[in-house]
């Protein structure tokens, strides 16, 4: 693609993300890392309702016309955790920027990765969705090792708004009793009810995602201790 078609795009798919999302909810931009977004909520002011803020903007941008580039839909995938972190200026004596370091900014990026194996768009920690309350509607997703991390990570689905998505209710069921019987090891109830959850919604990533584990698990057993936790050794 010619380079100043390029910046055109990219800056319209900015301008979207930003005005309409980011700063309609008061978030903070950091800074554009190649054609992503770091963004945070409850700095430089503090928010009391910053987690629901961030679930916020990214439904917003979810629920966005979709755009295209070159005849193909772009994809957004985007993650977001809830913790403290190391927020200021940083920097030399001849360049500061104002950011957030930490594990926790590690953290949300892993999950923003996570969703290409999912095939979600939006994934947030137990963290956030504690702190989002009840006006946010999601989806169990396991609990996962990601790279980098010692101890698992609970995740979840970012779904909508509680009183939009009562039709995601029956497969949201189907899918969760499917993921318990996954990690207590009964994998054939498992597997039936994974099926079961693409029968109601047969593009589901994450039932595809969790089929492929329990293929693989038959094959090489998880130890004795296992717990149902899934370990990602990439991004």
């Amino acid at each position: 693609m010619d380079s100043d078609e390029l910046a055109r795009y990219m800056n319209s798919y900015f301008q979207t993300a930003v005005a309409q999302c980011i700063h309609h909810t008061d978030g903070t931009i950091v800074k554009y890392i190649g054609d992503a977004i770091f963004a945070f909520w409850n700095a430089p002011d503090p928010q009391s309702d910053h987690a629901l803020r961030a679930c916020e903007a990214a439904l917003r941008f979810r629920d966005q016309p979709p755009q295209y580039m070159n005849g193909e839909q772009l994809v957004t995938r985007i993650g977001l955790h809830t913790g403290v972190a190391n927020v200021g200026n940083f920097g030399s004596t001849a360049r500061v920027d104002y950011t957030a370091l930490g594990e926790n900014i590690n953290l949300a990026s892993r999950m923003e990765g996570l969703n290409k194996y999912l095939g979600t768009d939006i994934l947030i920690t137990g963290q956030t969705q504690e702190g989002a309350g009840n006006t946010i509607t999601t989806r169990f997703a396991g609990h996962f090792q990601l790279k980098g991390f010692e101890k698992a990570v609970e995740v979840y689905e970012l779904l909508g708004f509680r009183d939009e998505v009562e039709s995601t209710k029956p497969w949201c069921e189907t899918f969760e009793n499917a993921l318990r019987e996954f990690q207590r090891r009964n994998f054939d109830a498992a597997e039936a009810g994974f099926r079961c959850t693409l029968e109601m919604r047969p593009s589901d990533g994450p039932t595809k995602f969790y089929l492929r584990q329990i293929d693989e698990l038959r094959v090489h057993p998880p130890a004795p201790d296992w717990a149902g936790e899934i370990e990602l050794k990439e991004k």
